[in-house]
């Protein structure tokens, strides 16, 4: 089943970033509970392959809007896309991460990481909030992280925009309550996806998700807690944090294990330094 006139009245549920990883894992997820999906990302062409598998494998409507959520035009162009719908699920996962020397990064792509991980978030839930409580009621999930609870080297201006979804995510959870709109957190660690592919983890302890695993485990949570961590290991690092360590304790030992996970992208940065 693809997308048609007919299918406006259906309650639809908006995954950003949903060409890959965790993304694509919660439009499969919700697939199965036969929710019809607003597929979001970059890449039309690979939207609408992924859109014409989910709508065949699992008969439920689809939807396609190729945006640049870094963009404000890329957000109001989602936004006038999917003015017809009946939206009552939005899930803010579209995000991206620059890795590396804080100062050898360049500040353009920090900026596009906060307009991306920070702005889109704010301004999909500022409209779609606004059409749940006139419609009596939906819910939002935003995509943090485990990094988002201190800051981390390496990742500093990432885990800040993580931050940021925390806090606020937590702070419009209070208001819209009473509005009948229900605001959840996921907190992920580690996972396997194309978010940051010079990612290596053979020296650490810990073994990345599987994004199914996120997807699935987070849908089952949602609307029963606020703040969803999924994983033995996620669960300990932020007890530990939040009960046994200072923050800087704690940014100190993330900062280790990103020095480890980041050594395969760190030594390339060096070599480009000496060529130079």
């Amino acid at each position: 089943m693809t997308y048609s006139d007919e299918n406006k009245s259906n309650s639809w549920a908006l995954v950003t970033g949903s060409s890959g990883g965790i993304g694509l894992a919660f439009a499969e997820e919700l697939a199965k509970k036969k929710k019809s999906i607003i597929l979001v990302a970059r890449n039309e062409n690979r939207l609408v392959e992924l859109s014409k598998k989910i709508s065949q494998q699992y008969g439920v409507a689809t939807k396609t809007v190729a945006a640049d959520l870094s963009s404000l035009e890329g957000v109001n162009h989602l936004i006038s896309e999917t003015k017809e719908l009946k939206v009552n699920l939005l899930i803010n996962n579209a995000g991206k991460e620059e890795s590396g020397s804080f100062l050898t990064l360049p500040p353009a792509e920090m900026l596009s990481s906060i307009a991306l991980n920070c702005s889109a978030p704010l301004l999909l839930t500022h409209h779609l909030a606004n059409k749940m409580a006139s419609q009596g009621g939906g819910q939002i999930l935003f995509i943090s992280s485990i990094v988002a609870f201190q800051g981390v080297p390496l990742i500093a201006n990432y885990a800040a925009t993580k931050s940021y979804l925390l806090t606020f995510a937590e702070g419009i959870a209070l208001e819209l309550e009473s509005q009948g709109v229900k605001i959840s957190i996921a907190a992920p660690g580690f996972t396997k996806t194309n978010l940051a592919p010079h990612q290596n983890f053979e020296s650490t302890p810990f073994k990345p998700l599987d994004a199914e695993f996120v997807a699935h485990y987070t849908l089952n949570k949602l609307g029963k807690r606020r703040l969803i961590i999924p994983g033995f290991i996620n669960k300990v690092l932020f007890y530990l944090g939040k009960y046994l360590q200072s923050r800087r304790k704690n940014s100190q030992a993330f900062g280790k294990v990103f020095r480890l996970v980041l050594r395969d992208e760190l030594a390339i940065t060096d070599t480009a330094k000496v060529e130079q």
